[in-house]
């Protein structure tokens, strides 16, 4: 007897190792990915909008209902300031946790150790997984979202109403994160009534149940609610997403909003389900099958796996097949008719990892001939090989640094603060603003036609000059090839510095049309930017000038409202007003320390199981 406590708690100790081994491997990897990749115009948009986001004032941005990740992000750039490393902090430790909280998840759906182990492995060395980690939300808000679905099997197991109550606190956070975490939230609580009427235990109670859940969410969710009505009530609209689905406001907010792409968002259910969904434009399959293409591509094995583990659940474990179905489908089927991009479904990826660590073990266990070290192994080194190919689903490579974030690390270490930056036209604006923020920056072509005009030639001074130059004609855009008249305009401009600057350094990046293999450092590599210095005799109040041009997304940089106002500032009127935005921002500021404190408790709950 005593012989056999031994050998469990080496065992134990053994898997409590390996899952810290990979918590370390995938943090690593998620390291790298936040160094190594480059940037899309929602990256840049979404790390320009957490800089100074702690003298916004701002309950909500505009465009997402909600700001907790950028407060969260914000605390980075207060301490560690602004780098692509830290744009994707979040990302990464979230990502890394991740890991945990499938092995505990996992472990205590199934009372065993073997599926938790691969399911944790899948997640470590997810491709997708690791080349989401950028400055998006969807990381955060799938670990929010899967912890609370974790602390709902321990409620179907103890009955407790505590842990219905964290349940609701992290489907909260999710929510605050990003708004497509309400899906969960619904299918959470039809779950709970679902298992109720099943075991013949429903009663008054479940109701009491159901009021505490969404009360604790409605408490969560008060931010929102305040910033829409106090906008609403002052200014006489709403924020993008609540004018949307509410249709107040419209006439005034159109003003603000019409030139986005989520104007009016069509929501279009029947080509998810027949095809030809407008949001895919010329593509003929239906949409449900394209979203889970881009999981496929992304990353096969979880993907492929998990589809099988569903099946087998159907067969024999219709608990959690039922579980899966209740929680996946009201968020896949609004999120892929109305926002069909592939990082608004990372979730998927999460919550079928189970089922791929469950199918997989069931192989080791019919096989007899296959051990779990050698499908440990083979998931690992697929990995890492896929990782240098999976590059139509999520942008870049993972294997090279990105020529953008050369750019930003010469710019940190090389460029003084009082210099002025001159931008080619042909890098996309979101870039600019990102990559230069805090600095003297401003794009050629309003330096060329707008500057020059305001400037006296009075008191003028030596003022250091950069010129970041677009090598490759068209950086971020997309669209410049379109637009002849500023690219060449721009030539013109390049043709200018290179007769009367100095070129500093060149910046090469990764060929996109290239594969790339592990410990491929110096493959084939494209040269996008370069960055030439000189001096001009300028007036000292271009600076100022230059700051009156930093504005992106409707905000000033930094929401500094001395170079504009903000149009969705409201005014206070009255005592009600004042103590419903203070209630906002205490429950907001609530809401960032417990998000903060989850990194402290998913530890603790690792080491309990």
């Amino acid at each position: 007897m005593e012989n056999n406590t031994i050998k469990n708690r080496l065992l134990i100790n053994k898997v409590k190792i390996y899952i810290i081994l990979l918590v370390i491997f995938g943090f690593i990897l998620r390291i790298i990915s936040a160094i190594n990749l480059g940037v899309s115009a929602d990256d840049v948009n979404h790390g320009v909008r957490r800089y100074g986001i702690f003298n916004s004032g701002k309950l909500v941005i505009w465009d997402q209902s909600t700001s907790l990740w950028y407060y969260i992000e914000g605390v980075f750039y207060k301490y560690f300031g602004v780098s692509l490393l830290v744009s994707r902090f979040s990302a990464v430790i979230f990502g890394s946790l991740m890991i945990i909280l499938v092995y505990i998840f996992t472990k205590r759906l199934f009372k065993s150790e073997r599926p938790a182990i691969i399911a944790s492995t899948l997640i470590a060395f997810s491709p997708m997984l690791i080349k989401s980690t950028l400055p998006e939300m969807d990381i955060a808000t799938s670990f929010f979202a899967l912890f609370s679905a974790y602390f709902i099997l321990l409620y179907f197991e103890s009955k407790s109403n505590i842990n219905l109550f964290f349940s609701a606190i992290m489907i909260g956070i999710a929510t605050m994160i990003k708004l497509y975490a309400l899906f969960f939230a619904f299918s959470f609580l039809l779950l709970l009534l679902y298992k109720e009427l099943v075991n013949n235990t429903y009663d008054k109670k479940i109701i009491k149940k159901f009021i505490l859940f969404i009360f604790i969410l409605l408490i969560l969710v008060l931010p929102t609610l305040i910033h829409n009505f106090l906008l609403y009530k002052n200014n006489g609209f709403m924020d993008l997403i609540f004018t949307n689905v509410l249709g107040l406001g419209v006439e005034k907010s159109k003003q603000f909003y019409s030139w986005g792409a989520g104007w009016m968002a069509y929501t279009d259910y029947k080509g998810f389900f027949l095809g030809n969904q407008r949001n895919f434009g010329d593509n003929d399959l239906p949409g449900f099958l394209i979203v889970l293409n881009f999981l496929f591509k992304g990353d096969p094995i979880l993907f492929i796996f998990g589809i099988l583990g569903l099946i087998l659940f159907f067969i024999r474990r219709k608990d959690y097949s039922l579980f899966f179905i209740i929680t996946f489908l009201p968020a896949f089927i609004y999120l892929g008719a109305q926002i069909p991009m592939s990082k608004h479904f990372i979730w998927v990826l999460v919550f079928i990892s189970p089922c791929s660590g469950f199918v997989l073990d069931e192989i080791i266990n019919k096989t007899k001939k296959i051990k779990l070290n050698y499908i440990l192994v083979i998931i690992i080194l697929f990995n890492l090989v896929f990782l240098g190919m999976a590059k139509d689903v999520v942008h870049s490579h993972f294997y090279g640094e990105s020529s953008f974030g050369k750019l930003l690390d010469y710019k940190q270490k090389n460029i003084p603060k009082e210099a002025v930056i001159i931008v080619d036209n042909r890098i996309y604006s979101g870039n600019m603003h990102f990559g230069f923020i805090g600095t003297n920056y401003v794009d050629a072509i309003t330096y060329a036609t707008e500057l020059d005009q305001k400037l006296t030639k009075n008191n003028l001074e030596v003022v250091d000059v950069y010129f970041v130059e677009c090598v490759i004609d068209d950086c971020g855009w997309g669209t410049i090839e379109k637009n002849p008249l500023v690219n060449n305009t721009m030539e013109q401009i390049v043709a200018v510095f290179n007769q009367t600057a100095v070129l500093k350094k060149d910046f090469f990046g990764p060929n996109q049309k290239k594969f790339y293999l592990p410990f491929n450092l110096y493959g084939e590599e494209i040269l996008e930017y370069r960055i030439y210095k000189t001096q001009l005799l300028l007036n000292p109040t271009i600076k100022a000038i230059i700051r009156e041009k930093h504005q992106w997304y409707l905000y000033p940089i930094g929401y500094d409202r001395s170079i504009s106002t903000i149009f969705d500032d409201y005014e206070l009127k009255n005592n009600l007003d004042k103590i419903l935005n203070s209630l906002g921002f205490f429950i907001l500021y609530l809401e960032l320390i417990l998000s903060y404190a989850t990194i402290l408790y998913i530890l603790y709950f690792f080491v309990k199981e």
